[in-house]
């Protein structure tokens, strides 16, 4: 593989657009990162939250004061568009991100083996292509976005779930800085926000049910990654890769 001047590959490389969205604590920026380190070397992660507007940009919620860090406003969306379009094209930019990088998969290493087996059995299906994994927490509210992917994994969880998972967290680095939520901000910011974005996916637009609407599913392409407290890593990576090599 050799690269021109204009950073365009040449050759015959396809390269394959793995969107892995939902909600904050769905769990998608952990199996994007298992993901990246099982997956052939050539594999790219990008995180939607490397497109943050910077942190005196991010919108005002109106009824309580705090930065809207959740909806779409707060993303460069112009900048995250033509940054995929371009890497569709195999023209690369370099980003530089403020998500921290992973060093280690939290699998088990009889886990870790049973899916590297799988990829070599499916190795072939990985020559002359590169994976490209996105991970973001806005890429299923447009279709003008979902249909900007080759792969759509929608990972999605109950409201009590996601809770727990992001009151768990210290904090948040930004572009300029650290985000440590308020109390509240998950029920009055996170969770509406995401209600509000991604209701049209659910059946009877009931979030809250956490039943994704097939039909919809099916339209969009999109894998339904259901991942509550009774679904392990491993099974979400699996269903993950299975969905890619089903692609390739």
């Amino acid at each position: 593989m050799t690269v021109d001047t204009t950073g365009v590959i040449q050759g015959k490389e396809e390269v394959v657009l793995v969107a892995l969205g939902g909600p904050s604590s769905s769990g998608k920026t952990t199996v994007a990162k298992s993901l990246r380190l099982l997956l052939p070397q050539n594999t790219l992660l990008i995180h939607l939250d490397d497109f943050y507007l910077t942190d005196s940009e991010i919108p005002i919620d109106k009824d309580t004061g705090y930065q809207n860090w959740d909806c779409p406003e707060a993303i460069d969306f112009g900048k995250f568009v033509e940054c995929i379009k371009n890497f569709k094209q195999g023209v690369y930019s370099d980003i530089k991100s403020i998500e921290p990088t992973e060093a280690d998969l939290k699998l088990l290493q009889l886990e870790e083996s049973e899916l590297h087996s799988k990829i070599t059995e499916y190795g072939y299906k990985f020559n002359q292509r590169k994976i490209i994994l996105v991970d973001g927490f806005m890429l299923f509210h447009d279709p003008d976005i979902i249909n900007l992917f080759d792969v759509k994994l929608f990972f999605h969880a109950p409201f009590e779930t996601l809770k727990h998972r992001r009151e768990s967290r210290n904090g948040y680095t930004t572009a300029e800085g650290f985000w440590v939520d308020p109390p509240d901000y998950f029920s009055k910011i996170v969770f509406p926000a995401y209600v509000k974005s991604h209701e049209y996916l659910f059946k009877n637009g009931d979030v809250a049910s956490n039943e994704v609407e097939q039909s919809l599913a099916k339209k969009y392409g999109l894998v339904d990654m259901r991942n509550d407290d009774t679904i392990s890593l491993y099974s979400m990576v699996e269903k993950s890769l299975n969905s890619i090599i089903e692609r390739l």
